[in-house]
């Protein structure tokens, strides 16, 4: 058996228009990702996403394990590992939510962070089951076959007890999840809502040089957050 760690991306800097970058907290978080992973049974692979709150939680990460004496294994970056298509949601879809429901018509004129919220969680549903859809844009099952790609890749082959880490996002996490235990794409999404930054998700593996399946993977622990210590955040 294998052992695969996914794990969140530290707190991106949220309500601000350059998002995609760690904020205080979250580069705090890297590295309390870092000193755990230190801590730890070497590993033989780390993999990263390609968004750049993605990118400097590793490079965070790093730096802070190789303080403490461990050095990392060179970074591989795969595309497969990117957040679904958030913000270009939002952008798309939002004018259609405040058409249809009276009760969002506030974000265009007076939006508060609790209605952006709700809005998201309605767009991101309707996205999940399939009903709304933009040309040009990843549907759902698009998502979750390239996560499932992304995981091919990272998983075929490996001897067994390798032990490799991947630098996500929260929706690839919920369809690694939702994979093992077979559930739909819109639970996948669902579960995704609830993973914590930095927090990691431990994963065992059975590999082959073929036809990776997910019933080749199952869940050992979920959303592990004991190595922030007060440093917990959900977005």
């Amino acid at each position: 058996m294998g052992t695969l760690l996914l794990i969140r991306h530290g707190q991106a800097s949220y309500g601000e228009v350059d998002y995609d970058r760690l904020s205080n907290r979250g580069q705090e978080q890297a590295r309390a990702l870092g000193r755990a992973l230190a801590r730890t049974r070497p590993l033989d692979a780390v993999y990263a996403g390609p968004l750049r709150r993605q990118q400097q939680t590793i490079a965070v990460a790093a730096a802070e394990s190789a303080a403490h004496g461990i050095q990392l294994p060179r970074l591989e970056t795969l595309p497969e590992l990117a957040e679904y298509p958030a913000f270009e949601m939002l952008q798309h879809l939002v004018p259609k939510l405040v058409a249809e429901d009276p009760k969002f018509a506030a974000l265009e004129s007076e939006p508060t962070p609790r209605l952006l919220d709700e809005a998201f969680h309605a767009v991101l549903g309707k996205w999940s089951r399939d009903e709304w859809a933009v040309d040009g844009l990843e549907r759902v099952s698009e998502f979750v076959e390239r996560v499932r790609t992304g995981l091919d890749r990272v998983l075929r082959g490996r001897r067994s007890g390798a032990r490799i880490a991947a630098i996500t996002s929260a929706g690839p996490i919920g369809v690694a999840v939702g994979l093992a235990f077979g559930i739909p794409a819109e639970r996948m999404v669902r579960t995704s809502i609830v993973i914590r930054n930095a927090s990691i998700t431990e994963m065992v593996f059975k590999s082959k040089d073929f036809d990776w399946q997910p019933d080749q993977l199952s869940l050992v622990t979920f959303n592990l957050t004991t190595h922030l210590d007060d440093l917990v955040t959900e977005r």
